[in-house]
């Protein structure tokens, strides 16, 4: 785990946190994160950690917080291309749940539903800044006329901001890596 994920775990769990605090729960939570040297994480290394990723905390009196721009509340995905399927996903990041929905055009249903094993909202949610949503561009398309191709849409929105994407037949370079995070959320190849 890097150590501004740690910070970012941290923050979710306890809400904005004092440095003083934050170095003392990566002290106890996790011992790989401190050098074998040290027993407590350093005050002035927490801050500077913090200051160089300013995209994503916020420093206000020696008191750290997600950038509330930054900081998830709920996502729509949506996927589809002829023939089909439709795929919808909607995250809702506060109640920790999701729902998937997938629409075939053709006639016959595609079986009995299948259970299978699903990810959980706050691992997606780990992977989501990394991937830095906030900034993709608002539309993607190719050159020349399309036809039949995949279209797809991403919304989301976060205490101090929303961000929409969408494209057709064109994807942001961490598409891919996107899709993983949401085939692994939903249990489900999300076909990209």
């Amino acid at each position: 785990m890097k150590m501004y994920e740690a910070i970012l775990d941290i923050l979710e769990k306890k809400g904005n946190a004092t440095i003083p605090v934050i170095c003392q729960e990566m002290s106890e939570q996790d011992l790989s994160i401190v050098s074998e040297r040290q027993d407590m994480v350093e005050p002035s290394y927490i801050k500077t950690l913090v200051s160089s990723n300013n995209e994503l905390f916020l420093v206000k009196d020696d008191i750290v917080s997600i950038r509330p721009d930054k900081e998830p509340v709920m996502m729509t995905v949506v996927l589809h291309g002829y023939p089909g399927p439709e795929m919808r996903v909607r995250i809702d990041f506060k109640r920790n749940t999701f729902t998937y929905f997938e629409w075939h055009l053709d006639s016959k249903a595609s079986g009995p539903l299948k259970v299978g094993t699903f990810g959980s909202v706050d691992d997606f949610k780990k992977k989501l800044y990394p991937l830095k949503l906030w900034e993709w561009e608002e539309d993607y398309q190719t050159e020349g006329i399309v036809v039949d191709g995949t279209s797809w849409s991403v919304k989301l929105k976060t205490k101090g901001k929303t961000y929409e994407s969408r494209g057709l037949d064109s994807f942001p370079n961490q598409w891919k890596e996107f899709c993983k995070a949401v085939s692994v959320l939903v249990g489900k190849k999300f076909s990209c």
